[in-house]
């Protein structure tokens, strides 16, 4: 029986070589695929890294853009407010000129814009210094309304069909079209 013993201990004795041999490629193989994986992860890990702060930093820039974008409209906004009560300034000196100035600024106004025969609509304000009298020294056979316009001051002219607008405010919009640039400009250097 040593015979066989001897065989099959060798078999054994094979195999268990042969295991160990599978074992050891098994367990090289497990670290290798491990380390592999570790390799992988801290790549992702690191690309991750990179993509979140490349991120991060856009959303910072973003926000920085709309911050200083809202800056810009803040202070362009203030800049109009501005501009606007240079333009509010002026129509209220405009209907606060005393008589003679008023009566004066009125009969140039119409004298450039009045053609002949028309009706002269003058304010509620100006009823008692605009009068017929003012509108005889145009020269062009202006007729004074009966009827009053409820603006701050100013005319309007009514012809066959139509009507020029040149109450105190529209006169004032006109000139800050003609203007703003040039007030902007005295007001911010810009």
């Amino acid at each position: 029986m040593n015979g066989k013993e001897n065989i099959i201990n060798k078999i054994l004795s094979d195999a268990d070589e042969k295991c160990q041999k599978l074992i050891s490629t098994a367990e090289q193989k497990a670290e290798q695929l491990k380390a592999q994986a570790q390799a992988e992860c801290e790549a992702d890990k690191q690309a991750m890294l990179v993509k979140a702060q490349n991120a991060a930093s856009e959303r910072l820039r973003n926000r920085v853009a709309t911050a200083e974008l809202d800056a810009r409209k803040y202070k362009l906004g203030a800049k109009q407010r501005l501009i606007g009560d240079c333009y509010d300034k002026a129509l209220h000196r405009l209907a606060d000129l005393p008589v003679r100035e008023k009566q004066s600024f009125v009969l140039g106004l119409l004298k450039k814009y009045a053609e002949q025969g028309e009706t002269v609509i003058v304010a509620k304000c100006d009823r008692d210094v605009i009068t017929q009298k003012t509108l005889d020294e145009a020269n062009k056979k202006l007729v004074l309304s009966k009827t009053c316009h409820n603006e701050q001051g100013g005319v309007i002219l009514q012809g066959q069909g139509y009507e020029k607008d040149l109450t105190l405010k529209r006169v004032v919009d006109y000139l800050r079209e003609q203007t703003e640039g040039k007030v902007a400009k005295s007001l911010f250097g810009e």
